[in-house]
């Protein structure tokens, strides 16, 4: 069986080379600390899709490493989004203290997941920082920011993604779950390519 031929394998690497791609399209211009936090946001969605990847093509001994990497983006990588959504559409230049912080907050939330090997509590932050990236995104509206609008599609998508086991659509949940999160990572660069625009 070719292994480029899994829905599994394709979806992954789709994910992975998307994240990549709208983060060194959309975000060279963006401030260093602001790039950074993106950076970290796009970078643990990608390494988590390609150790996925190598798992479903057959190399052994990925589990913990996957293991590491979800939790990172389920905590240090959704905080970063929360940040990093915040300075976009308040057009907010993070100082040092604020990415700091958010750093070092997502790092210690990461450890105490890893290290107590309580990964459900992952799912409550990612979608806490999703909901108030949502919130963000209202905030935003309000003042007519077409980057809100991106940002706001984009959170319904990362949401719907986390529940795509019960999306009546004939593919598979691991598929959908990967391609929702690609149309979220676009909106996202999306936003930002439209972050001086006005809606109307």
């Amino acid at each position: 069986m070719n292994i480029f031929l899994n829905p599994h394998i394709f979806s992954n690497l789709v994910l992975a080379i998307t994240s990549l791609f709208v983060f060194f399209r959309y975000f060279r211009q963006q401030p260093v600390l602001i790039r950074w936090l993106w950076g970290i946001f796009f970078g643990s969605i990608s390494l988590v899709a390609f150790t996925d990847l190598l798992f479903y093509a057959g190399v052994e001994g990925l589990g913990m490493a996957h293991e590491i990497f979800e939790a990172g983006e389920m905590t240090l990588g959704a905080l970063c989004l929360v940040t990093a959504s915040w300075c976009l559409i308040m057009r907010y230049e993070s100082g040092s203290f604020l990415f700091y912080s958010t750093v070092g907050l997502g790092a210690l939330l990461f450890y105490c997941i890893t290290w107590y090997r309580v990964e459900y509590v992952g799912l409550i932050i990612k979608a806490f920082c999703i909901l108030v990236t949502l919130l963000i995104s209202c905030v935003g509206l309000a003042n007519r920011q077409k980057s809100a609008l991106w940002t706001l599609f984009s959170m319904m998508l990362l949401a719907l993604s986390t529940k795509s086991g019960k999306l009546p659509l004939p593919m598979d949940p691991v598929d959908i779950n990967h391609y929702m999160m690609v149309l979220s990572v676009i909106c996202v660069g999306r936003a930002v390519r439209d972050q001086y625009k006005i809606l109307f």
